[in-house]
């Protein structure tokens, strides 16, 4: 299994760490990968209104994770992906009763870390972009609709979130691949396409953010404490999280206001939302298959391994065992 770790907000630096991870040749901004890695490419575009973006289409020969390491900066990740893994790659690694295409759009904080963990012999397409605060406040230049999708990006998403990929997001990701090596007319296709694809994904944000009358009432100071509450919850997964009480002395707020204000900025009740990641952390690491489940449950802070199942099961309808391919 190859693990490749990055922290590039400079995604034409991002392509060549992996070139020289992958001992592959840049040409054009665009790496073909080495037969012995795999099939296909990856792609960088800088469009001219500043955005960076990578295009792949690939087939690799071996697992592959690919970690963003959390910075302090603010971007935004936004990707849009279809993975179609074969059923002998779902076989091999336990999953047999997987869809074998998944496609979603992606919408990632560089704050947190992530993962994207690619299947060997799955097919990969794909457009990833990297932007930041700045240019979202350039690209949004409505003031009343940008300052609202952006407080929403901030608040609500402040890790990640996820949503299905419809036949019009599939449609544009497909026309960007399949175009981008045209000679003639393909970067002003693709950057055509890329437009579409970010003004139906922000114009989407606003309608939902209609449909659920968002309206967001506590003030920045608060959010700016919240935020720290939040970096302290997520930390360090292997220690039980601070009670209530401490958490409200470290926000100076009063344990009920902290209970409502956490829960209307992050949609979640304060341990509700640190079980959700702690669980998220889990199957990341059950996913690289570099740990036992023993020692996935101590490092989200179970010493016992029967509550960690439980609590696994709870939260993914599977035991960590099943990740593992193993009882």
């Amino acid at each position: 299994m190859l693990k490749l770790e990055y922290d590039h907000t400079n995604y034409e630096e991002l392509l060549q760490y992996f070139a020289k991870t992958f001992k592959g040749k840049l040409r054009d901004n665009t790496l073909a990968f080495p037969p012995e890695i795999g099939e296909g490419y990856f792609k960088y575009i800088k469009l001219a209104n500043g955005l960076q973006g990578l295009i792949s289409d690939y087939t690799v020969h071996e697992d592959i994770i690919f970690k963003r390491l959390k910075i302090k900066d603010d971007y935004f990740s936004l990707r849009f992906d279809e993975v179609f893994i074969p059923e002998e790659a779902n076989a091999a690694s336990g999953l047999t009763n997987q869809t074998p295409i998944k496609s979603a759009v992606f919408l990632g904080s560089t704050r947190f870390d992530w993962l994207f963990f690619t299947t060997k012999n799955a097919r990969v397409k794909g457009v990833d972009f990297i932007f930041s605060k700045e240019w979202l406040a350039e690209y949004l230049q409505m003031e009343s609709v940008g300052e609202m999708i952006k407080k929403y990006l901030s608040l609500k998403m402040s890790a990640f979130n996820y949503e299905p990929m419809d036949a019009e997001y599939k449609r544009l990701l497909f026309e960007i691949i399949n175009d981008c090596n045209d000679p003639s007319y393909g970067k002003l296709i693709t950057q055509n396409r890329v437009m579409l694809l970010l003004e139906r994904f922000f114009t989407r944000i606003y309608n939902k953010m209609n449909d659920m009358h968002f309206d967001v009432k506590v003030s920045n100071d608060d959010i700016s404490r919240l935020k720290h509450i939040e970096t302290e919850l997520l930390k360090d997964f292997s220690v039980e999280p601070p009670g209530i009480a401490k958490l409200a002395r470290m926000a100076a707020m009063s344990p009920s206001k902290l209970k409502n204000s956490f829960k209307e900025i992050y949609g979640l009740p304060v341990y509700q939302y640190f079980q959700k990641h702690r669980m998220n952390k889990a199957k990341a690491m059950l996913l690289s298959k570099k740990y036992s489940v023993r020692e996935v449950g101590i490092e989200v802070g179970f010493s016992n391994l029967s509550n960690f199942a439980k609590a696994f099961k709870k939260s993914f309808d599977q035991l960590p065992s099943d990740i593992l391919g193993s009882k």
